[in-house]
């Protein structure tokens, strides 16, 4: 009788496991739900903080990457105008070194007024334009006075004389025209 017993307890267990294998489970308690429910917002704001730092240690390098592109546009920024003045300088020399074989200073003067001619068609071709200011009146945002002399000859504040030309570069001024103005 006693190996019915057992027999009987252990149909029972194995009962008890088929209904604990199919899930008949006691319901669970508010508090295990929101501990649940805790977990899984954590393991989601976990993964969401993870994109934040990937997405923000992105941006810095797109920063950097710019910052380094940007140097190296501004370090050869300026090779298509010294590939234009290159030849310019070939004359000067060239023409320097024809004078001192020949003393032919008028020879050198027109190779100098050609070569000084060449310049301000590159200048021109990279869009810096001369400010004209003879006869013009005084403007200061493009004329600095060097000198005030009175004239009978000009209206007041009229530039007179340029002693050395003043440039412009796309409506922006690079160098101001030195003038004599009267007064």
């Amino acid at each position: 009788m006693k190996q019915d017993f057992d027999e009987g307890q252990t149909a029972n267990t194995e009962a008890e496991d088929i209904a604990a294998e199919t899930n008949t489970q006691p319901p669970k308690s508010e508090i295990e739900i929101l501990q649940e429910e805790l977990a899984k917002k954590s393991a989601e704001s976990q993964k969401y903080y993870d994109q934040y730092l990937r997405s923000l240690a992105e941006v810095e390098n797109m920063r950097k990457r710019a910052q380094r592109d940007k140097e190296e546009y501004m370090k050869y920024a300026h090779v298509s105008i010294i590939k234009k003045l290159l030849p310019v300088i070939d004359d000067f020399n060239r023409g320097i070194a024809a004078a001192q074989k020949t003393n032919d200073f008028e020879a050198l003067s027109k190779g100098v007024e050609i070569t000084a001619r060449n310049l301000t068609e590159i200048l021109k071709q990279e869009g810096v334009v001369e400010i004209e200011c003879l006869g013009k009146p005084f403007d200061p945002e493009y004329h600095e006075p060097l000198m005030v002399v009175p004239s009978e000859e000009h209206p007041q504040n009229t530039v007179i004389e340029e002693l050395s030309k003043g440039y412009i570069l796309h409506d922006r001024l690079i160098r101001p025209s030195l003038v004599k103005v009267s007064s």
